[in-house]
């Protein structure tokens, strides 16, 4: 069941049988939110932060700051989405800057993307304008901490166990620490069991263990650059 800070509210106070003089709705607040931020901090991948973003390139720009693309927390992937149309391929920083620089810093359509210092660097640098799609995980958003009859921004599996956080440090301040043990034993269970579920792989999805990687872009790049010079 989705559910709103007002509804959280409600059952801890129901619960603990405080009101709002006992506890005020900022320290509640406070301990919602700390709930929220351990749950986030378990995975970087939750799928309901999925989101896709637009990006147009500009001619010999090489480096384009993440969040004027979108409130990115981790980039999957960057797709060039013109008519030739490619997924470029992630490479290291330190890679791009040792085969593009100098006199072999010239504009082109970009392979290769990296990220350094909060910024997507396209290898290489844009000769014309392209369009991309970049795929990625956005940052959870914390609105509903003030319009409290939005939805808690996370799976609604989650919801419910704040309730239980909340409810853990509440008898902790009470100095009771078997009641404040067993709330925090029944939310770190129930967000096991929630992330265990919410982030299995699709029965329809092959595993694939990982063996490397080579990058066939590159090497016709270095190829191609190795026959003209």
């Amino acid at each position: 069941m989705t559910m709103t800070l007002t509804d959280v509210r409600s059952i801890v106070r129901s619960i603990s049988d405080l009101d709002i003089t006992d506890l005020s709705n900022a320290l509640l607040d406070s301990y919602v939110k700390e709930g929220f931020q351990q749950i986030v901090a378990l995975e970087r991948r939750y799928p309901f932060y999925q989101q896709s973003y637009s990006l147009n390139s500009e001619v010999g720009t090489r480096a384009y700051t993440i969040s004027a693309i979108g409130d990115i927390r981790e980039i999957i992937s960057v797709v060039q989405t013109g008519t030739a149309g490619q997924r470029l391929s992630l490479i290291p920083y330190d890679e791009g800057e040792a085969i593009w620089l100098g006199n072999l810093d010239t504009a082109g359509e970009p392979n290769f993307y990296s990220f350094w210092d909060h910024q997507i660097h396209l290898w290489p640098k844009p000769s014309v304008i392209y369009a991309y799609t970049v795929r990625a995980y956005r940052n959870p958003v914390y609105t509903w901490l003030t319009n409290i009859t939005e939805a808690i921004d996370a799976d609604e599996w989650f919801h419910v166990l704040l309730t239980y956080f909340v409810l853990s440090r509440i008898y902790q301040r009470q100095e009771d620490p078997q009641m404040s043990a067993m709330y925090m034993q029944s939310f770190e269970q129930g967000v096991g069991l929630a992330r265990k579920d919410i982030m299995k792989p699709s029965s329809a999805r092959p595993l694939v263990l990982s063996g490397g990687r080579r990058y066939p872009t590159m090497t016709r790049w270095l190829q191609t650059l190795g026959r003209t010079l």
